[in-house]
């Protein structure tokens, strides 16, 4: 399917949100134009959480099983979504910022205009996901799972993918110039499209198994 936008829509956010201290996990349902800040769900079941318009801030999910994730225009700022299991992921025009996302389990995300920066996503798993017009900057995601997921015009600037596991992912216009590649897992129709500098293309023919000569 052919895209009418290649960048990414940043999240309408309104300049002045209703502060929110004091949230139970029944509040999650249904987030509008708050701004959710130092709040602690850490290890628990949720249902479902849902936002639009809104800011967390110091938030965590840590170890979380989430049945349900739904955010639109939504801005998550020093977040903890370590070890979290998230079910029906699903985000458009959402940014991660400075967020701990190590060992998240998001398979099946669909991302759409999404931002992850200067974040740690180590062993976070996006397995089979669908993730457009999105953009990686300054994270580590180190030993991470993309296995099958849609990576097509995903953007990764200084972006660490040591030992990342890209096997039967789509990779058609991503650009990968400034990305750490070392010891990558993927075979050679998943890099096929990809845009590698002509260094990176040299360590992926040997990856491959290609005798250079």
């Amino acid at each position: 399917m052919k895209r009418s936008r290649t960048s990414r829509e940043r999240p309408g956010i309104p300049p002045s949100l209703e502060q929110a201290h004091a949230i139970d996990a029944g509040g999650l349902t249904r987030l509008e134009e708050l701004c959710a800040a130092n709040l602690d769900f850490s290890g628990q079941c949720l249902r479902t959480v849902s936002a639009r318009s809104s800011v967390f801030d110091g938030v965590s999910f840590s170890g979380c099983t989430i049945a349900g994730l739904r955010l639109r225009d939504v801005r998550m700022i020093r977040c903890d979504l370590s070890n979290a299991e998230v079910r029906a992921f699903d985000a458009r025009r959402v940014e991660f910022i400075e967020c701990r996302l190590t060992g998240l389990h998001a398979f099946e995300c669909r991302w759409q205009d999404v931002l992850v920066e200067n974040c740690l996503a180590r062993y976070a798993q996006f397995n089979d996901g669908l993730l457009t017009l999105a953009e990686f900057r300054s994270s580590h995601f180190d030993d991470s799972d993309f296995r099958g997921a849609d990576l097509s015009g995903a953007i990764f600037d200084q972006v660490a993918l040591t030992r990342a596991d890209l096997t039967e992912a789509r990779l058609e216009g991503a650009d990968l110039r400034r990305a750490e590649l070392e010891e990558i897992v993927a075979r050679a129709e998943d890099v096929r499209g990809a845009i590698v500098t002509p260094a990176q293309a040299m360590g992926l023919a040997r990856l491959l198994g290609l005798d250079i000569r």
